[in-house]
């Protein structure tokens, strides 16, 4: 068997773990700059709000509800979850982490009492973290994301759902072929015109006419409701191919000056993500464009630089990504977003020595120490000069709740 654990309304949950004055009361949270709203609790979704609705349309009725609104507060969205997981961890040694709120949980034993095991993970997941979590075990992975889903369904107090074999064919009659994991929105669209409209339908059609028709993804999710796995598991993610660091700003950007600035911040964020996956990058690429709502004279460019040898070094990227920008930068523009995309990725295993160009072991020092410096003092405990103090362009974030486990100027005070 194997199980996927899903936290619940995550990101709002997230938020309601320290603010316990919000049982009951509607919480959503908004996207970049506050644009959209991306995740709600319960409550919130009873008030009829769908997911990516801007909020601006939104406005009057929370206010009138009385909801809590929040800004996407990513550091405790990623320590919660590593939380979560951790705890997991203690029941189930092996753990595929998804997503930030999701993880395959492969079990290669039999477990007598999978369901009571379930239960006792929920109930410690969410006393040692205040988060909502629920479980589904099935046979394959397409089959515990359903299991996982019919128990959201069909016992929402539980939270926890087996998926045995002689109970499949029930449980996947009742699941539109559009909510199997990995079939989507076209793929569904030509099933229904043949007739296949359950999982159950999908379970028994032809692999050939699958394969031929749609695509060898469509054959394996078929063979998956089968009870016969065709998704590899993935215990330790795989190195990054490519690593994207953008972000729309909270106003226009005019000033050569502060786009540098940054351009040099995205740099450097990508290349700590480089950094911690022990790779190098051979090209920088860097684009900027103005927005497409605001009714002004549009311009979008990109550039790239390449780095030889290729590198993890900081300064180096970062110099790319600004010769790069100084490539497609045109003055009398109001930019809204720019980006740094690092590809041409090796790791440390793969890399192959150049015969003509002797690596600077100051450089790896440099690197190494900026890293320890990041891991005890934070992301902001070193910064790149270029890229400045003063971040005007910064996402909008203000409805920002503290950084209660991260910061230690934001943990909460008992009174």
């Amino acid at each position: 068997m194997i199980g996927l654990m899903d936290c619940n309304s995550f990101y709002a949950s997230c938020e309601q773990v320290f603010r316990p004055d919000l049982s009951g009361v509607p919480v959503v949270v908004l996207s970049n700059n506050d644009g959209c709203i991306v995740a709600m609790n319960a409550a919130a979704k009873a008030l009829g709000i769908r997911r990516g609705t801007p909020f601006f349309q939104a406005r009057s009725l929370l206010a009138s509800s009385h909801a809590a609104v929040f800004s996407s507060n990513y550091a405790l969205y990623q320590s919660m979850s590593n939380r979560v997981m951790d705890v997991v961890r203690e029941t189930f040694p092996m753990v595929e982490i998804y997503s930030i709120d999701e993880a395959f949980i492969p079990l290669p034993y039999a477990v007598s009492d999978l369901l009571s095991l379930a239960r006792c993970t929920k109930s410690r997941v969410e006393q040692c973290t205040g988060i909502p979590v629920s479980l589904g075990f099935g046979r394959t992975k397409t089959l515990a994301k359903i299991a996982n889903r019919w128990a959201k369904k069909r016992f929402p107090r539980e939270g926890c759902f087996v998926l045995q074999e002689d109970r499949e064919e029930v449980v996947l009659r009742s699941v539109p072929v559009a909510d199997i994991w990995g079939v989507g929105t076209r793929k569904a669209r030509v099933l229904i015109a043949h007739g296949i409209t359950t999982a159950w339908d999908l379970r028994n059609a032809s692999e050939y006419w699958v394969k031929k028709r749609l695509s060898l993804v469509t054959l394996k999710t078929l063979w998956e409701l089968r009870g016969k796995p065709s998704i590899a598991d993935e215990l330790v993610p795989p190195p990054r191919k490519g690593i994207l660091s953008s972000q729309s700003f909270s106003r226009a950007v005019t000033e050569s000056r502060e786009l540098e600035e940054a351009v040099a911040s995205y740099a450097e964020r990508a290349a700590a993500k480089l950094h911690a996956q022990g790779s190098t990058a051979a090209w920088v690429s860097v684009f900027i464009t103005t927005s497409r709502f605001a009714g002004e004279q549009r311009y979008g460019a990109g550039a790239s630089r390449r780095l030889d040898p290729p590198a993890d070094y900081l300064p180096d990227i970062t110099n790319a990504a600004l010769g790069a920008l100084g490539e497609i930068w045109r003055p009398g523009f109001r930019y809204a977003k720019a980006g740094v995309f690092l590809f041409g990725i090796d790791t440390s295993e793969s890399r192959q020595p150049s015969l003509f160009t002797v690596p600077d072991p100051r450089k790896a020092a440099i690197t190494r120490a900026a890293g320890l410096i990041r891991e005890k003092y934070g992301h902001r405990g070193l910064r790149c000069l270029h890229a400045g103090g003063h971040r005007t362009w910064s996402m909008r974030q203000e409805h920002l709740s503290p950084r209660y486990t991260t910061s230690w100027a934001d943990i909460p005070q008992a009174r």
